[in-house]
């Protein structure tokens, strides 16, 4: 393993660099980090890298206009990787949608997990969680125990489970995850560069070879922006998996696993 940090407008994004072959990178959830990849990087055959994003785990959030999509560049350029299978998760999804769109030649394929291009919505709109507006209030209360607390109920027991269903361990890390970025959410929001138009109305440039996956017990919102995803761009159906809420690779690594590598003997 190659581990280190580089520069990166202001912060130093913290790395991995595990195995060699055809690069995959893993771009990582908004309520996780790099770790929530601990069951992937050893994938055989395959150099795969992970980062933490600005203000998650081992990298330090710095005030200042910043995107997802041009420090994953900023790191595939540094450990010299030119073309990468991207695999986002959820918010890592939308960065990984990015990249493809404004450097295509850097994108060999997409896997997208849980995740919802920016500026859909279903057609009857986000039927939010009411824990949701709890978790907000929590987190501009000063709140962060309780916001991450809701956050794991949201997020990793999902649809239908609670937490007693989840291994402890399995909960035990989230925590610590996500009590990182919970500390900076509000003021990372306002200094990230989106695209525009939105991703939603430029999918059509994108001609990447695309796995679009969903947890069995996340969100019914997700599970149509998942079925809308892979109508947009893949030429199959979601991979569901089962007994899995919005971190299937964290959650059932065995099951996310072969659907990934089924993927990848595919390009």
């Amino acid at each position: 393993m190659e581990s280190g940090f580089v520069h990166a407008d202001g912060t130093s994004l913290y790395h991995e660099s595990h195995g060699s072959g055809p690069a995959v990178l893993f771009v990582h959830a908004g309520i996780a980090d790099s770790r929530m990849w601990r069951d992937q990087h050893h994938l055989e055959g395959h150099r795969c890298v992970l980062f933490d994003q600005r203000g998650f785990g081992q990298t330090k959030w710095a005030p200042g206009p910043y995107s997802n999509r041009d420090d994953a560049l900023t790191v595939l350029d540094h450990v010299g990787v030119e073309r990468a299978v991207v695999v986002g998760s959820s918010n890592g999804g939308e960065a990984a949608m990015q990249l493809a769109i404004v450097a295509p030649d850097r994108v060999a394929g997409l896997v997208l997990v849980g995740a919802a291009p920016r500026g859909w919505e279903p057609e009857e709109g986000w039927q939010e969680d009411p824990l949701w507006d709890d978790a907000m209030a929590a987190s501009e209360a000063g709140n962060i125990d309780g916001m991450v607390e809701l956050d794991a109920r949201m997020w990793l027991a999902g649809n239908g489970r609670s937490l007693d269903d989840i291994e402890p361990e399995l909960v035990d890390l989230f925590r610590e995850m996500d009590r990182i970025p919970a500390t900076t959410e509000t003021e990372r929001d306002e200094h990230v560069v989106t695209l525009e138009p939105p991703t939603n109305d430029q999918l059509g440039v994108i001609d990447s070879p695309t796995l679009v996956v969903i947890g069995e017990h996340d969100y019914p919102d997700l599970h149509l922006a998942a079925d809308y995803l892979a109508d947009r761009l893949s030429d199959g159906d979601p991979a569901v998996i089962s007994d899995s809420a919005h971190l299937p690779s964290l959650e059932r690594p065995e099951a996310f696993n072969r659907a990934l590598k089924a993927f990848l003997a595919l390009i």
